[in-house]
């Protein structure tokens, strides 16, 4: 794709999810458990790759957007020197080939539901697994289809998520945000709209439009096995809470051990 979606809103997504953070621990617990480098597939702007690399892991993350990995490469400039290290890639996550295995691979925070077919899902998990170490572990977060309304409607209304105020400009900064479900396809439509009011009333609208695929629990562990993985948890939540105790689903998986 040469059209980069994120452009947009690169400069703004950093800061529209800058309170969510509550996976950087989950991820750290995880790596703890293994042995060598991890690999983030849709690294975005180094949210989790980066307190990772700080944190003493050597991480490797890649990305189709060079505007996020552009965001990525300023907040790893940002972080100062790093217990670890981090290398940021371009890369599409169902395609890639590195040359090389790692301890543990990931895909946060919803990234992997970007992928809209069964095929592509495939592709993905299958490129995890051909760069697992044998003792490696592979992760992925996705929103439950239980935790989204599936009700159709003509039209989606543009609701008001909230208005904050950028410490580093003194803008305001409103995001705006309208869902419309597709349940034929098990897909959400999502438009995000970000006003930023400068402090001489100017106004500069930036827009966002995605499309996430929903997948029940059965598919995708049905699809992990078919990558050559086995599941060994999934969680409903970050505080490793069961399934239905939260809005996600939080698969780990290890190398299915030949039989």
């Amino acid at each position: 794709m040469s059209e980069d979606p994120y452009a947009s809103i690169a400069d703004i997504y950093d800061f529209s999810y800058e309170d969510f953070r509550e996976d950087v621990s989950f991820y750290e617990n995880l790596a703890r458990s293994v042995d060598g480098p991890l690999l983030e597939l849709g690294v975005g702007s180094g949210r989790v790759a980066v307190p990772l690399a700080q944190a003493g892991y050597d991480v490797v993350g890649i990305d189709t957007s060079p505007s996020m990995l552009a965001q990525a490469r300023r907040r790893l400039q940002a972080a100062g020197k790093l217990e670890g290290s981090i290398e940021l890639l371009a890369g599409d996550m169902t395609v890639f080939d590195l040359g090389r295995r790692f301890a543990m691979v990931f895909v946060a925070a919803n990234t992997f539901q970007h992928l809209l077919t069964t095929e592509a899902q495939l592709a993905c998990l299958q490129r995890a697994r051909a760069h697992l170490q044998p003792d490696g572990v592979f992760t992925m977060s996705v929103r439950s289809p239980a935790s989204v309304s599936w009700e159709e409607a003509d039209w989606a209304p543009l609701q008001l998520n909230w208005t904050r105020s950028d410490p580093a400009t003194g803008d305001v900064i409103m995001k705006l945000a309208a869902e419309q479900p597709d349940p034929a396809r098990m897909v959400r439509r999502l438009t995000y709209v970000y006003d930023r009011v400068s402090r001489d009333g100017a106004v500069r609208r930036s827009v966002f439009a995605t499309e996430l695929r929903h997948s029940t629990q059965a598919e995708l562990a049905l699809l992990l096995q078919q990558a050559g993985m086995r599941v060994t948890h999934v969680y409903g939540d970050y505080d490793l809470s069961p399934v239905g105790f939260g809005d996600d689903l939080i698969f780990v998986a290890r190398l299915e051990e030949p039989a």
